[in-house]
């Protein structure tokens, strides 16, 4: 089996979607394979009629998580289980110890997940956020990682279903920013696979053609040192030989 290249971490079912689809797809159209993990089911997110209770929302937000994976071409998924909405509280050692557990299987040499604000400021977020930092910090270069970005949203606004409570930040404070263009469709379908969701998705899917051109990355931390150079647009320089853009999709 080929390995795992990037593994992304976050909280909810169409985290993921919102944040990397467009560089899982970039990165799967040159043959690396990229992991998502979600560490809740999303039972206390808006359901827009297609589910009853939080156990329904959960199985209906599962499936659209593992609809959204799939569009993308994401190799590998895992949704853990931990209560939605109430991430100062989850057992941080318990997280920690299954996303090691995960890590340890994949090696992925690139971890991506959220900065300290969480993008949008959700104590689930900023959870993740904590347990992941922390876990590479102590335990990268065991697990195989080599680089720990956070994705981020630039200002102004340009990915937020919240608007202007969006922790957004600088461009110049942008580590690389992956060109998702030729990817705009599959990000757009797999936000279309988070039908619950519809009220926030619009946000996004509402805008018009070409207008999702790239996704954003800060360096939090890396095994060796190594630091992009300036306008860099690639999570995976150094690390991997590119076999030419044979499999690139324009």
């Amino acid at each position: 089996m080929e390995p795992v290249m990037i593994c992304a971490i976050f909280s909810h079912p169409d985290d993921e979607s919102f944040g990397v689809a467009g560089s899982v797809a970039f990165y799967q159209a040159r043959g690396v394979r990229s992991a998502l993990i979600c560490t809740t089911r999303g039972a206390a997110g808006m359901c827009n009629g297609l589910a009853e209770t939080p156990a329904e929302l959960a199985a209906v937000r599962s499936e659209e998580f593992a609809c959204a994976a799939r569009t993308m071409g994401a190799a590998a998924y895992e949704l853990l289980d931990f209560a939605d909405g109430a991430g100062q509280n989850w057992d941080c050692s318990d997280l920690g110890a299954r996303l090691e557990g995960l890590l340890a299987r994949w090696r992925p040499p690139v971890v991506i997940t959220f900065d300290k604000d969480g993008v949008t400021r959700h104590p689930d977020h900023i959870a993740v956020h904590s347990v992941v930092s922390g876990l590479i910090a102590a335990h990268g270069p065991e697990l195989g990682v080599r680089r720990l970005f956070y994705q981020v949203v630039t200002c102004p606004e340009e990915a937020s279903p919240e608007g202007p409570s969006l922790a957004c930040v600088p461009p110049e404070t942008v580590d690389v920013s992956v060109d998702i263009r030729p990817f705009e469709p599959v990000k757009r379908a797999a936000l279309a696979c988070h039908r619950t969701q519809a009220a926030d998705t619009a946000h996004l899917l509402d805008q018009p053609a070409g207008s999702l051109r790239a996704e954003h990355y800060q360096l939090a931390w890396s095994a060796d040192g190594w630091r992009p150079c300036a306008g860099a647009a690639d999570l995976l320089v150094d690390l991997v030989s590119w076999p030419g853009e044979r499999a690139v999709h324009e």
